[in-house]
């Protein structure tokens, strides 16, 4: 064996190695969040209920629809098809996630706040309510985003804490 082999394959490894650190942490996970939204909100993508645009640290679902998404027995006993189910469907674990609600359509002020209210509700009543975060001041439709009913889910990954799994009986969620 060559004396300086252990040396050269160092060398030629570490590039591999640094290369392939964008494929794991934040960014995997916002890509693994952007497809499972895709796949989740596939039909309604279509259809042209909702957009979907990745962005730097998540995704944004825009529902396109003018619909004020009511909270009512129907849409929670799933007794109708609802988009917002397929959006929660997509998203990944809640401590991982912060998600502000705007309403940026041409709907009168009072209609749009009725969408964002119900829309709130609606992640509340399903568990999600640590994620809502305030909603932006700015309520005109970010540069490339339709207007709609704008959901915006960015990642907060938490540092890495060595260990894995559920040894203190808690989750440690991580971005992978």
């Amino acid at each position: 064996m060559h004396p300086h082999a252990p040396r050269h394959a160092a060398l030629l490894v570490l590039p591999l190695l640094l290369s392939a650190c964008g494929w794991f942490g934040p960014t995997h996970t916002a890509r693994n969040l952007d497809n499972r939204l895709r796949q989740r909100l596939a039909s309604d993508i279509a259809s042209g209920n909702a957009a979907l645009q990745p962005i730097p640290d998540g995704a944004r679902v825009t529902l396109l629809s003018p619909s004020s998404f009511p909270v009512d027995e129907q849409a929670l006993d799933d007794q109708r098809r609802d988009v917002r189910a397929s959006v929660i469907e997509g998203l990944l674990d809640p401590s991982l996630m912060r998600i502000q609600l705007t309403d940026t359509s041409a709907l009168p002020a009072y209609q749009r706040d009725l969408r964002v209210s119900n829309m709130a509700r609606y992640f509340q009543v399903n568990g999600l309510d640590s994620t809502l975060q305030p909603a932006p001041m700015q309520q005109t439709a970010p540069p490339g985003a339709p207007p709609g009913l704008l959901i915006d889910v960015t990642l907060q990954c938490p540092p890495n804490r060595g260990g894995a799994g559920y040894s203190d009986g808690k989750s440690k969620p991580i971005c992978d």
